[in-house]
């Protein structure tokens, strides 16, 4: 699904946004047939492409802008949703109180867009010029050109005032595969770290599957570690911190995001600061960390901000007298606890009147789809088996989600 910077021009032109709008066959092969009748193969392949990405797009960005929206696979892929941008650009906003924002890497423009809409005038600067023709063309489609200026630039050679406050979300598949470490990304190495002491202040996207270690000579920062629709998506850093970074480190803190797009909803809780969660024995209540919470190693906090406990010192969950609502985990009402034999759960499973299964392990090896398959029963009612390991001993909690 390449572009080329001819075909993504062709994209912009009146003729392209008929072709656009047009009613096609569903079928690819008569859809391209029917286009080859008033437009070149390449022009063609570009409008197809295009009419995918849109659809694609609609996962990450508000039906007004992904409708209207110009860009790669690769830019697609590489791009925030909105719900986590706007998160991010009022966030940048409210701790640095800029009315500018530098958007280094800005790719298709999501984030110079949220930035916009949140009320700061934007520069962005990207490497590619087709990232920089996609950013104007979304900005001016959502609304925002007026206050969105792009420029095709390489951003480790731009000077920055000592007062610029700054977003950068770096390449990430420079090599077209994910990476993880810093110093293999676009820009990487040493320009990233220096650029929190070169702008006054600035939110940093970086891999969430980053090696916490890597993070901790990293003291005069905070990082984030943000989680939406149950995965963990980012991890932001932030400067200045907030709060007194650690010892040894950023300060840090888990952060999920959810709601409407342009105006989302969160909650955060810091990590770090509360002692070791007390070790007991099961309650009726597991409650389930979310996955940043665990990524920032909050679950004591966690713990500590609910009255909970901990079944054992390296399992996440965690354990509760009565149910928790809280967005950053999830909770479970324990409905039997049996050995973690497959037979055992069965017949624990068929007599609570089970139907559907979500099999979550943790700290065991499974094939989790094929493992609800063989579980799945005759039953309506949908359980929850939480399959894990004490002294080699493998236990499973047959549960019911409560929230």
């Amino acid at each position: 699904m390449s572009l080329s910077l001819d075909q993504l021009e062709f994209l912009r032109t009146p003729r392209a946004r008929e072709l656009l709008a047009e009613d096609l066959p569903g079928d690819l092969l008569h859809a391209a047939d029917a286009l080859r009748k008033r437009c070149t193969p390449e022009q063609t392949n570009a409008v197809l492409t295009l009419r995918t990405l849109r659809e694609r797009s609609e996962a990450k960005f508000p039906p007004e802008i992904a409708a209207d929206l110009l860009a790669t696979d690769t830019l697609l892929q590489q791009a925030s949703s909105m719900r986590l941008a706007s998160y991010k650009a009022r966030e940048l906003l409210r701790r640095s109180g800029a009315s500018h924002v530098h958007d280094l890497c800005c790719g298709l423009g999501g984030d110079s867009i949220a930035l916009a809409l949140a009320g700061a005038e934007v520069s962005g600067y990207d490497v590619s010029l087709g990232a920089v023709l996609c950013a104007a063309h979304n900005a001016a489609a959502a609304g925002v050109g007026e206050r969105c200026t792009f420029e095709a630039r390489d951003v480790t050679d731009l000077h920055l005032a000592e007062d610029a406050v700054v977003h950068i979300d770096p390449d990430r598949r420079p090599g077209g595969r994910r990476v993880t470490d810093m110093n293999e990304y676009a820009p990487g190495g040493y320009f990233l770290p220096e650029l929190s002491g070169r702008a006054r202040a600035g939110c940093m996207k970086l891999s969430p599957a980053m090696d916490f270690e890597a993070l901790l000579s990293w003291s005069a920062v905070e990082a984030e570690w943000v989680a939406a629709g149950g995965v963990c998506r980012q991890l932001l850093i932030w400067w200045p911190s907030e709060r007194p970074s650690p010892p040894a480190g950023p300060a840090r803190k888990a952060t999920v995001v959810w709601g409407e797009m342009t105006e989302p909803r969160s909650a955060s809780i810091p990590g770090g600061a509360a002692p070791r969660a007390p070790v007991r024995p099961e309650g009726e209540y597991l409650i389930e960390p979310g996955p940043s919470v665990i990524a920032a190693r909050a679950v004591d906090d966690l713990a500590a901000e609910l009255g909970l406990w901990r079944r054992g010192p390296n399992l996440h969950w965690l354990f509760g007298e009565g149910p928790v609502d809280s967005p950053l985990c999830r909770c479970f009402r324990v409905l039997e606890t049996v050995a973690g034999r497959e037979k055992d759960i069965k017949r624990a499973l068929r007599a609570l009147g089970g139907g559907a299964v979500d099999v979550k392990p943790r700290g065991v090896r499974l094939d989790t789809d094929a493992m609800q398959k063989k579980l799945r029963g005759k039953g309506s009612r949908r359980l929850a088996v939480l399959w894990t390991q004490f002294d080699r001993r493998q236990v499973a909690y047959i549960a019911e989600a409560v929230c």
